[in-house]
C-alpha cells in the first residue's frame, strides 16, 4: 500500500486493506467458531474377575442449537458406542462384540435442574448446572463390556469407543431440522487401545 504525501493511505488502499482483513477473518473463523464438540479425552479397559471393564473421560460441549433445544424441553440422548475387535493379519479385522449405552440429558424448568438418566441401568441424578450434568455424563467408571472367556487367547484384540448425539430420538419435526443442521451432528472420533490380559 502506498501512503499519500500527508502520510495517510488513499481510499483505494484502505478499501483493499479492509477486503483482505475480511478475507483473513472469514478464513480464521472455523478455527475459533466451534459449534459444539464431543471428544473422548481418555479411555482404557481393565480385567477383573474374568470381565473387561472400561473407564473413560469424555468432553461434551453442546452446540448452540442443541442447547436451545434442551432449554425448550427437548430430551437429548447421548449414545456411548463400544466395539471389541480381533486383529487379523491378512483379512479385515473382525468385530467380536459391540455395546451401546444410552443416557439422556433433560432440563426441568420448574426445578431449574438438569437430569441425567442412564437408560440401560435406569439410574438417574439431577444437577444444578449444565456443567456438572455434562461432567457426570462424561465419567465412565467400571462399565462391564465383555467376558474374557469370549476372547481368543492367541489373538490380539482392540477395544474402541465413541459418543454420538442420537438424532433418531429427537421429536419428529426437530429430527428433520437436525438432518440438515450441523448443530445436531455431534459425534466424537473413535478412541481405541489394545486389550491387555
Amino acid at each position: 500500500m502506498q501512503a499519500t504525501r500527508n502520510g495517510l493511505f488513499s481510499r483505494s488502499a484502505l478499501r483493499t486493506a479492509r477486503c483482505w482483513g475480511l478475507v483473513a477473518l472469514l478464513c480464521a473463523a472455523p478455527a475459533w467458531a466451534v459449534d459444539g464438540e464431543f471428544e473422548v479425552r481418555s479411555g482404557g479397559s481393565r480385567l477383573s474377575d474374568g470381565v473387561h471393564y472400561v473407564d473413560a473421560r469424555i468432553d461434551y460441549r453442546l452446540s448452540d442449537k442443541a442447547l436451545e433445544a434442551l432449554d425448550n424441553g427437548v430430551v437429548l440422548t447421548m449414545q456411548l458406542q463400544i466395539e471389541v475387535i480381533r486383529k487379523r493379519a491378512f483379512l479385515p479385522d473382525a468385530l467380536i462384540a459391540e455395546l451401546k449405552q444410552d443416557s439422556t440429558l433433560s432440563y426441568e424448568p420448574l426445578t431449574q435442574r438438569y437430569v441425567v438418566r442412564n437408560l440401560n441401568s435406569g439410574q438417574q441424578a439431577s444437577y444444578a448446572t449444565l456443567f456438572s450434568a455434562l461432567s457426570s455424563l462424561g465419567r465412565v467408571n467400571g462399565l462391564p463390556v465383555i467376558d474374557a472367556a469370549l476372547l481368543d487367547p492367541d489373538a490380539q484384540h482392540r477395544m474402541r469407543l465413541r459418543v454420538v448425539l442420537d438424532q433418531d430420538t429427537l421429536p419428529g419435526p426437530l429430527r428433520l431440522i437436525a438432518f440438515w443442521s450441523s448443530g445436531f451432528r455431534l459425534a466424537s472420533d473413535w478412541y481405541g487401545w489394545t486389550i491387555r490380559d
